[in-house]
């Protein structure tokens, strides 16, 4: 927009920039150095390419992100079981070829196999509307085992009922792209170039460098609270009794935050039903300090899927199988809400309980670093957009109109791609929007 010769406010309701691109000023040691923690947007992909093309126009230097986790053992129903032996053990309560997919993968197998969509932008076609129905109606449909219905489930990892499964096919299109960017491979079939990738100083670098090339400064702590519309203008009132005057206004809070402010007049019916009614899930991070490997103790995988309360824990593997390692508790949707009601020292406790009980050979092993929940953070209320079963057909393409002067961008305004990408997607999209009208 100050390209183009627009003179540009940004209003940003929190003490920093980046929204849920944020890099926590814990460290933690990582095979490529000491790196901040990420709280939100962790990694640039291959297929990023507006936050490619930023970084590179703003000479900011990229490290490689270092992530490999250490194999997976699972706590089912009560018992442990390790990968190898998963697909004859007797807790496998899955069906024929079903018994062979792991269960950090199942979900994902699953979907890989029913997906009909084969463009990025399929999920707004009407010729997909039937698939715009819950994730456990889908499976059902395709004779997916109850058993392994329950496994999809496991860990919290998805809400089989309040989640369509048009939007996470489109999550799995997308997905699928990415690896078509990954670039000439070595003998051994890996990509020659480290994907993905980090920024030195986090992700939080980009977003403030982007800000320094505004003609003006961003203002902090102005939380909107009334947006209205007039034929010639906008004026955005906030929280603390400030007034600004605009031509056009781009607002990338997302819905679940944007249904507390008052918009004038009222935006038409199926978009005022998207701000209202969006879904926002949940996911909770607890990042650790791991001493010693305790899984060499146990004789089971670092990496854990629980059918429990610690959810999914990632062991990361430090290149020597020795020493201190990092770990990560992942916890989302249903499990991730029930762990963050708790105050953060109290979740945090429980994290570490909840693995010393089912792994004893973790007792005194884990220390965390810091404790993340996205739907506590009152300016986010959630991590990521989730429609739910119909919403898809009800209001994912008139929710992106512009209303009056009022122009819309962010994650959940998403058309084509994922993470941080998407972000810068949907910026550029409203920014042409309102040049098309200056």
């Amino acid at each position: 927009m100050s390209d183009a010769g627009l003179s540009t406010l940004v209003l940003e309701g929190s003490s920093r920039v980046g929204g849920r691109v944020w890099s926590a000023e814990e460290k933690w040691e990582t095979n490529a150095g000491v790196v901040p923690i990420e709280l939100g947007a962790s990694q640039v992909g291959p297929s990023y390419a507006r936050v490619r093309d930023a970084i590179d126009r703003l000479q900011l230097p990229t490290i490689n992100e270092d992530r490999k986790l250490l194999p997976f053992s699972y706590h089912i129903g009560g018992q442990h079981v390790s990968a190898s032996e998963w697909p004859d053990s007797p807790l496998n309560q899955t069906v024929g070829e079903e018994r062979e997919i792991l269960p950090e993968r199942f979900s994902s197998n699953l979907l890989s196999r029913l997906n009909p969509l084969t463009e990025l932008d399929d999920w707004f076609n009407p010729k997909f509307s039937s698939f715009d129905i819950s994730l456990y109606d889908l499976f059902k449909r395709n004779g997916v085992s109850d058993a392994g219905i329950r496994l999809a489930s496991a860990a919290g990892v998805n809400d089989l009922h309040g989640v369509s499964a048009l939007r996470m096919l489109q999550e799995v299109t997308r997905g699928a792209l990415e690896a078509e960017f990954l670039g000439p491979l070595d003998k051994d079939g890996k990509p020659i170039e480290h994907w993905p990738k980090n920024l030195v100083g986090g992700t939080i670098a980009l977003p403030t460098a982007m800000a320094e090339q505004l003609d003006q400064e961003v203002r902090v702590n102005q939380q909107v609270t009334t947006i209205e519309l007039e034929d010639d203008g906008v004026e955005v009132r906030t929280l603390d009794g400030n007034r600004y005057r605009a031509r056009f206004v781009i607002s990338s809070v997302p819905f679940s935050v944007l249904k507390y402010v008052h918009i004038w007049p009222r935006p038409p019916e199926a978009q005022f039903n998207a701000i209202r009614n969006l879904r926002y899930s949940e996911t909770t991070r607890a990042f650790c300090r791991i001493k010693e490997p305790f899984w060499q103790e146990d004789g089971k995988g670092g990496s854990l899927v629980a059918d429990g309360g610690a959810g999914i824990f990632w062991a990361i593997d430090n290149g020597s199988g020795e020493g201190e390692h990092r770990g990560m508790f992942v916890l989302t949707n249903l499990v991730g809400s029930r762990v963050s009601a708790r105050s953060p020292d109290a979740a945090a406790q429980y994290l570490i309980d909840e693995m010393e009980r089912i792994r004893p050979a973790s007792r005194g092993q884990i220390e965390i670093l810091k404790y993340h929940t996205w739907e506590r953070q009152p300016l986010q209320r959630g991590c990521s957009p989730m429609f739910a079963p119909g919403q898809i057909t009800a209001f994912a393409n008139e929710m992106i109109v512009p209303h009056g002067r009022l122009h819309f961008a962010g994650e959940h305004t998403r058309r084509l791609d994922y993470g941080m990408e998407s972000a810068m997607e949907s910026g550029e999209r409203a920014a042409f929007e309102v040049l098309d009208r200056a």
